[in-house]
């Protein structure tokens, strides 16, 4: 029996199946409950949870950075078998440089996105939620994208952020499974409370089921209260990249 490729699959996390997932989800698309033309709002709206979330898809954002996309490309022939996620090692510290500012800008848009739904439908007592789908931009370790985005929301510019959810539409190796997994990782600011953390956890669960009825069956379905992100990698072939110790 010949194993399955993981490296060659893609699944459903992108903005069309967000968009029909959402009000499957008790929630609901904001772009027609703006009134107003020309407004830069935010994707969704969750009123149970009082929650406004954007999604952003991290490779139709770094398509318009195509030198950075270039630049990311040749560090990596710069430094050939190098662990991007060894921190002693120079290729990670330059693609931090190389990542942080596209990474900034499509933060930036969030934010001003979300505070902008805040004022124009006003609820200024919503939390604030990115959703980051990482779809297709493979050159990177997990950790290393995830890393750099806590980074920057970590800033002060970015208070009203409760949380981001890290979501991978190509298939990540764990340490923790011997199966390729898709990645729903949240992470979250001090000011996120319980209740917060409950509902991303069902979100995660009803996108899981809403995923596989469209993937198909997946070989696993199960939560990990804790992943050594450090030790995660993009799935590159029919073998893993290290060998699974149970």
């Amino acid at each position: 029996m010949i194993d399955p490729d993981y490296s060659l699959m893609r699944s459903v996390a992108d903005e069309p199946h967000w968009n029909e997932f959402v009000p499957l989800a008790c929630g609901e698309l904001i772009a027609p409950l703006i009134k107003r033309q020309g407004v830069e709002n935010a994707d969704y709206l969750f009123r149970g949870a009082k929650v406004i979330a954007e999604l952003k898809v991290l490779e139709t954002e770094f398509a318009h950075s195509k030198e950075m996309l270039a630049k990311v490309d040749k560090l990596f022939e710069k430094y050939p078998g190098i662990d991007a996620d060894d921190a002693r090692q120079p290729l990670r510290r330059e693609l931090l440089l190389e990542l942080k500012k596209p990474l900034q800008r499509i933060i930036n848009k969030a934010d001003r996105q979300i505070k902008t739904t805040k004022a124009e439908l006003d609820l200024p007592d919503y939390r604030s939620v990115l959703i980051c789908v990482n779809d297709g931009f493979r050159g990177v370790p997990p950790s290393l994208v995830m890393g750099l985005i806590g980074h920057i929301l970590s800033g002060t510019s970015y208070t009203s952020t409760a949380a981001v959810i890290y979501q991978t539409n190509h298939h990540v190796e764990i340490v923790e499974s011997p199966y390729a997994v898709l990645l729903w990782a949240p992470m979250y600011s001090d000011r996120a409370g319980a209740d917060l953390v409950e509902f991303i956890n069902d979100l995660g669960r009803r996108w899981r089921a809403f995923a596989e009825r469209l993937d198909g069956p997946y070989d696993i379905s199960e939560e990990q209260e804790a992943i050594r992100m450090e030790e995660a990698s993009v799935v590159t072939g029919p073998v893993r990249n290290r060998a699974f110790e149970d």
